[in-house]
């Protein structure tokens, strides 16, 4: 599996765009691995995880056939993950035109809870040319699994909002030869999902992991010391080994560090930064 992170900021962005704290400012100076766009991700080359408000300038940096999408799997409903008004544009048949096919074919699946599935019916209601027909949703609840082409989802409950306020979800992905565990906007996971990830049996080659909180305690995004927390347990029930590639992702000026800042930091501990481009191809490390 190729996993290529489009965005690896957190909701402000990195820096943020009217903020000026001193790693703002310092980010901002540094430039390169440090800008950081909202969280997109891109599964192979037709699958998004998430689709936030900066997908129109991820398109343009890298170069993407945004038109060949399959799906879009959200992890949950906030702005920064579900952008509403580029779904409408999405849906809009004078902004979206796929010449080659046939009207009756050209579906997106989406797939995520009854929360972005209410977003999803506002962003429908709320667009005077905007088609429901071009999509197809898939409510999705914790520990179901689904198929979206040739990969494997299961889907495993996040620590990111009260459940009664939204039911956020994180993944677990396979194609049948490597895995991945997408950990993003989440704190601390519960017992329950290592109980879930023993019993499905999943080697991972990538865990990518929220650190939104830095040096900072986690609450609904892991810090840096829940993230180690994260890959011992992991390492408990068997699902990473001495090959498995650690990546901290969804970063924001909590940290206090800029991308060469945390390299520094996290190399000793053999957990990667990701940064908007990095392109993680799992058959590397089967």
């Amino acid at each position: 599996m190729k996993l290529t992170y489009l965005g690896t900021g957190a909701a402000e962005g990195m820096p943020a765009a009217f903020c000026a704290c001193p790693v703002c400012l310092r980010s901002l100076k540094e430039g390169g691995k440090s800008l950081r766009m909202r969280s997109c991700s891109l599964l192979g080359d037709d699958v998004l995880i998430d689709m936030g408000p900066d997908i129109h300038a991820q398109k343009l940096r890298f170069g993407l056939r945004l038109d060949r999408l399959r799906a879009i799997v959200y992890t949950h409903s906030h702005e920064d993950h579900e952008d509403l008004y580029a779904l409408r544009q999405c849906g809009t048949p004078t902004a979206a035109i796929h010449p080659d096919v046939p009207e009756d074919e050209d579906i997106l699946d989406l797939y995520g809870n009854r929360w972005v599935y209410k977003c999803f019916e506002m962003a429908m209601s709320s667009g005077h040319r905007a088609r429901e027909s071009h999509f197809r949703f898939h409510e999705i609840k914790p520990w179901q699994t689904f198929d979206v082409g040739p990969y494997t989802f299961h889907a495993l409950r996040a620590n990111h909002r009260p459940i009664v306020v939204e039911d956020c979800l994180i993944y677990a992905i396979t194609d049948g030869k490597s895995a991945i565990l997408y950990a993003n906007d989440t704190g601390e996971l519960s017992p329950e999902v290592d109980e879930y990830l023993r019993g499905i049996g999943l080697h991972f080659n990538l865990v990518s992991m929220d650190c939104a909180r830095g040096l900072l305690p986690g609450n609904g995004h892991m810090g840096w010391a829940e993230c180690l927390r994260l890959r011992e347990r992991l390492e408990a029930i068997g699902a990473v080994d001495s090959g498995t590639r650690f990546v901290l992702n969804h970063l924001s000026h909590m940290n206090d560090m800029t991308h060469t800042e945390w390299e520094a930091f996290a190399a000793p501990h053999g957990i990667e930064i990701a940064y908007d481009g990095l392109v993680v191809d799992t058959e590397d490390h089967v």
